[in-house]
């Protein structure tokens, strides 16, 4: 008889928690987006020392108080590195406005080659829809 009380439990508690799992609503919408926003400017140091940090500021404009500085994208072919602002921009209705604001925040780079590196920030898009960059270079020792 024990037996027989403990399956029907086991039923009753698989039973509420299908109907628990059914009743939940997911949403299509994601909760965040990850944008890339434009850097207005960036202060390269002329001469770095291979090896050693640097630090080069950048700076950017959020369009809303909803994006959220999240680190930087960079890629590096060689001595060019192109970077650009990453943002995580969250779905909320009642954003503000943010784009008067300019935030400034540290890169860290530590080059492992000597030479001439060639920095491109990416600053948004031309015309026809092709990228445009704020280009400094800055010499390893």
């Amino acid at each position: 008889m024990k037996r027989l009380e403990n399956l029907r439990m086991k039923k009753l508690f698989f039973f509420l928690l299908a109907i628990t799992v059914a009743s939940c609503s997911i949403s299509d919408e994601p909760k965040s987006q990850a944008y890339m926003v434009q850097v207005e400017d960036a202060t390269v140091p002329e001469t770095m020392i291979l090896g050693q940090m640097a630090t080069i500021q950048v700076k950017y404009r959020r369009p809303t108080d909803c994006h959220i500085f999240n680190g930087f994208y960079t890629e590096s072919d060689n001595f060019t590195q192109t970077i650009s602002v990453r943002c995580i921009k969250f779905n909320e209705s009642n954003c503000i406005d943010d784009s008067s604001v300019v935030y400034d925040v540290p890169l860290n780079f530590m080059p492992t080659v000597a030479g001439t590196y060639h920095f491109k920030f990416w600053t948004g898009e031309d015309s026809n829809g092709l990228p445009t960059f704020l280009e400094i270079d800055s010499v390893v020792e």
